[in-house]
């Protein structure tokens, strides 16, 4: 059969279920789902990718943030983790997963991350050293990854330079999967012109050129087994805008199903299909990037909506577990951490083209949980540990004082306990003074870990080290969930690496007749 993307408006004037057959399964269309489905079909494999929400074109996006938190995030934006202070979860639903809406940062796995997987958690040689770097090699080949160049840094990631610069930190244009960047600003709300390599304008496209058939509004609802085997799955076609069910879908998998659909939705799965009971552990030791910003105002214009979203970055704290990047955000969410109402709200507004920011995100400690609750809504537990807290507090004094030696007139670091505004770092020493509380500061949870964690021991493991799932022969998960910890820099390379691997053997184990038809 040929390539093709197909959705809700495509199958619903038919009325009835719909019926396909592949020898993989994919379900999710991210950076690791999108990834299965290049490698696969490249090695001649025929794959299924279903995919939650809708493709969404290029000409269909926005400027405003309404418009693409309604089109391309998940719960539009509003996906929260519940602890002591609430934590806005960032994920997209849509064909390219939260690539099509992240930064486009990309990084390697840290060494030490992988020593201590191998070490600490038993992956032996599942995830060899050389051979992902042979995948990030491909990876930055393909999907066009470089710094930033100069003529879309902009200001906001200029300064930031300078800061770093003047307290003597190392730092570095940030490496991203861009081809010719044309400094929009709008990476959160889809980029306009479909220059950031998103697994939607890069991978995905490549599979459906290979053969690949792409399901999207398709939200999986159930696992279908067969002889003890993963054997397909199940659920119905939805409009993305109202939420109306359209028609039954069947998708059967003559070799494997792949779960790919994130740390998040993964595990809910999982847990519906009761695989992982022994281990106790599917939706547990979930792990994230919590991260934190403060802006600074300065004399000179900033206009933080010229040049890249993210441009500009220092992991010289790396080994004390923070990262710093530069952040635009357009008014309509800057406008939350800007102090005050009415119109003194609206003076700083007017004034808001003066305005940088800039953010850090820590490797926190805590673990939480995912779980589907009572009335069938996702339900994310998560809270910052004592420790995690002071870290965050490190954090963002480091940014105030870079904010200041970078020029700022004031800073305004939106920390409950201390001004609104402050015109030296001197103030930021209080922070030790006040509880270490996270309602001290407005935080977010980005690059999401550890939900359905690989190891060789299915006591203490959910998939083994190759990804296929201790409890059920033909059940494989490539994304994040299946990282046994979080890595303190941006996921999306090492999530596309280990899910190439997997792939790999995947069609190396059916070639073989490892991989029983079902």
């Amino acid at each position: 059969m040929s390539g093709a993307l197909l959705q809700i408006g495509d199958v619903v004037a038919a009325g009835r279920r719909v019926e396909d057959s592949a020898d993989v399964v994919v379900v999710g269309s991210g950076a690791a789902g999108a990834t299965v489905a290049r490698v696969l079909t490249e090695l001649g494999v025929d794959v299924i990718v279903v995919e939650e929400g809708p493709r969404v074109p290029d000409e269909a996006l926005r400027a405003d943030v309404y418009s693409g938190f309604r089109s391309v995030w998940r719960d539009a934006g509003m996906q929260v983790a519940e602890g002591k202070a609430f934590m806005p979860v960032l994920q997209a639903r849509c064909v390219g997963g939260t690539t099509a809406i992240n930064g486009a940062i990309i990084h390697r796995m840290p060494e030490p991350i992988h020593a201590a997987w191998v070490r600490e958690h038993g992956l032996g040689d599942a995830l060899p050293w050389q051979a992902l770097h042979r995948v990030w090699d491909t990876l930055d080949r393909e999907l066009h990854v470089g710094p930033a160049p100069e003529a879309v840094r902009g200001d906001n990631n200029r300064l930031m330079e300078r800061g770093l610069t003047a307290l003597g930190l190392t730092s570095n244009p940030i490496r991203r999967n861009v081809h010719d960047c044309q400094g929009a600003a709008r990476c959160l709300q889809g980029c306009p012109t479909g220059r950031r390599q998103s697994m939607n304008v890069s991978y995905v496209p490549r599979a459906i050129r290979q053969g690949a058939r792409v399901y999207a509004t398709a939200r999986m609802e159930r696992l279908e087994t067969a002889g003890g085997r993963a054997a397909g799955v199940r659920g119905r076609f939805v409009d993305p805008d109202g939420g109306r069910a359209g028609p039954e879908f069947v998708f059967r998998a003559r070799r494997a199903v792949v779960l790919a659909a994130s740390a998040i939705q993964t595990p809910l799965l999982l847990a519906r299909a009761g695989v992982g009971r022994r281990s106790g552990l599917v939706g547990r030791r979930f792990q994230a990037h919590p991260g934190a910003a403060v802006l600074g105002v300065f004399d000179q214009p900033v206009r933080m909506w010229e040049g890249a979203t993210q441009g500009h970055e220092s992991t010289h704290f790396w080994h004390e577990r923070m990262k710093f990047e530069s952040l635009a955000l357009p008014p309509e969410i800057g406008a939350v951490r800007l102090p005050g109402h009415g119109r003194a709200l609206m003076r700083q507004l007017a004034d808001y083209q003066h305005v940088a920011q800039w953010g850090v995100q820590i490797r926190a400690h805590a673990h939480g949980r995912v779980f589907r609750g009572l009335t069938g809504r996702t339900v994310i537990k998560y809270g910052l540990t004592a420790e995690d807290v002071r870290l965050m507090k490190t954090g963002l004094t480091r940014l105030t004082e870079m904010m200041f030696a970078a020029g700022a007139r004031e800073v305004l670091p939106g920390l409950t306990g201390l001004p609104d505004r402050i015109t030296s770092p001197d103030p930021m020493r209080r922070l030790t003074e006040l509880p270490d509380d996270p309602r001290l500061f407005h935080a977010i949870a980005a690059h999401l870990f550890g939900t359905a964690v690989m190891g060789p021991d299915p006591r203490t493991s959910v998939v083994a080290p190759t990804g296929e799932a201790h409890e059920l022969p033909g059940l494989f998960v490539a994304d994040s969930s299946v990282f046994p910890t979080n890595l303190g820099v941006n996921p999306q390379h090492t999530i596309s690496a280990v899910a190439w691997l997997m792939a790999e053997r995947i069609a190396d184990a059916g070639a073989a007749g490892g991989l029983a038809a079902a």
